[in-house]
């Protein structure tokens, strides 16, 4: 069932029945009693939780009730009238997903500290990491659980949020245009950021403006004092009053790039900053993340030394050695923008270099041509052999094949596999990357057993 979510509700201040059923405008029958928070995965839930039961494409939670009772839950919220154990209670709605919306409005209205709003086609969830380990230096966060940055996760992870926290620190996703702006008008950032912008969801989108305009929708209500931290490379896409830019030419810029397999080092104003993944997207999140405190007032330079002690997100350029083969698993997620920095990364390392690529999915009528483009970057780079596993990467082999660079395309993961082996040598260092739905974790699973 739907999203769940695991916080840890130490010193958290604890909400009655009564509240959440003013909250949402439901209507409270059973104990008005306190709770831990709230969940919407009847399998996930923990003692002391409200079970909100929402109907999802596939399944309808209140089918999930009394299994969310017999698991622990003090309470739920839903659309029908049920059966209530003693000393629990239900909140009876119109509508599961809206009460959910309405109590997440709620802890919003109340919050007193500072919240900071992150959307972009790729990087989200690295910087929105980045930016509350940085901010856990000077206060105590939350932020949204794993990527919970959908319609349904980021309504969940605010109305389980502390109010006595200093920052609250938002993800939020889009798969089209209204996403962002229907989220926005929830979390209300102080700081709302672009992390990067790029060919994403274009099935859905349409087109690359639709992505702009889609996620410049994180800006619409900004008041007066509400700042704005984006890419330069897209500052005349958006008319913006207080605004820090990030990236080649902006305000906060990279110098003196360096790359091992070790670590990544670079210079911002004089300042050498360290990250301990080599991945030059990951510096891009690390710029983000800079204009973030500068935003918030602030001295990143004070803050910048912590920047070497943050670990990447599990499967996003993960370094994993194994007998004299270096691999990075970067096998989460993949889109145009994403490849391109992955690729750049790899070319800079020492050794033999190998891709291995997967499709780039949700693409639309375009997607012959972003592959074709990332095929004829993988022949242009500093890489040694490039493995495309997919339907769609058959356009990029067939580039990086009229480039004469050494590649091979199959749709068998056995085939791919077979091919590799046989190319594996001293000191190779191997990329794999692609969309969720390819399952390129299942090459890394091969390859460590």
């Amino acid at each position: 069932m739907g999203l769940a979510l695991k916080l840890y509700y130490s010193y958290m201040e604890l909400l009655r029945a009564k509240e959440i059923a003013y909250a949402c405008g439901g209507k409270l029958y059973g104990e008005d009693r306190t709770f831990l928070g709230f969940c919407t995965d009847s399998r996930e839930i923990k003692e002391g939780e409200v079970f909100v039961a929402l109907r999802g494409s596939k399944y309808d939670g209140h089918n999930f009730i009394h299994h969310a009772f017999s698991k622990g839950a003090v309470g739920v919220i839903t659309c029908r009238e049920v059966n209530i154990p003693k000393g629990k209670f239900a909140v009876l709605v119109e509508d599961t997903f809206l009460a959910l919306r309405k109590i997440a409005e709620y802890k919003r209205k109340h919050f007193k500290g500072k919240v900071i709003g992150v959307v972009g086609s790729a990087g989200k969830t690295t910087t929105k990491e980045m930016i509350a380990f940085l901010l856990s230096k000077k206060g105590k966060v939350c932020k949204t659980p794993k990527n919970y940055n959908s319609q349904v996760g980021v309504p969940l992870s605010v109305a389980n949020f502390e109010e006595d926290c200093h920052f609250w620190v938002v993800e939020m996703g889009a798969s089209q245009k209204g996403d962002v702006k229907s989220l926005v008008e929830l979390v209300k950032p102080q700081v709302r950021v672009i992390t990067a912008i790029g060919e994403e969801h274009l099935e859905t989108f349409g087109c690359l403006d639709d992505v702009i305009a889609g996620n410049g929708e994180v800006f619409e209500g900004m008041s007066q004092e509400d700042w704005a931290v984006i890419p330069q490379y897209v500052r005349h896409c958006y008319q913006l009053r207080k605004v820090i830019t990030f990236g080649e030419g902006g305000d906060i810029q990279a110098k003196d790039i360096s790359l091992t397999e070790e670590k990544l080092s670079f210079s911002v104003e004089g300042v050498k900053i360290e990250l301990s993944v080599p991945s030059l997207a990951l510096m891009e999140n690390a710029l983000c993340t800079l204009g973030v405190l500068k935003a918030i007032g602030y001295d990143w330079r004070e803050m910048s030394s912590h920047m070497a002690e943050f670990k990447p997100v599990e499967q996003r350029f993960n370094l994993i050695k194994k007998e004299g083969l270096l691999i990075i698993d970067d096998t989460y997620n993949a889109n145009p923008p994403s490849v391109r920095k992955a690729l750049e990364s790899l070319s800079m390392f020492q050794g033999y270099k190998i891709a291995l690529l997967g499709d780039m999915l949700e693409l639309g009528a375009s997607s012959q041509n972003y592959h074709q483009q990332i095929g004829q970057l993988c022949a242009k780079l500093n890489i040694d052999e490039c493995l495309f596993y997919g339907d769609e990467m058959f356009f990029a082999y067939q580039e990086c094949l009229r480039y004469n660079k050494n590649c091979y395309h199959s749709l068998s993961k056995e085939e791919v596999i077979k091919y590799l082996k046989s190319k594996l040598r001293e000191r190779t260092v191997l990329l794999i990357k692609g969309s969720r739905g390819m399952r390129m974790e299942e090459f890394l699973q091969w390859l460590t057993a």
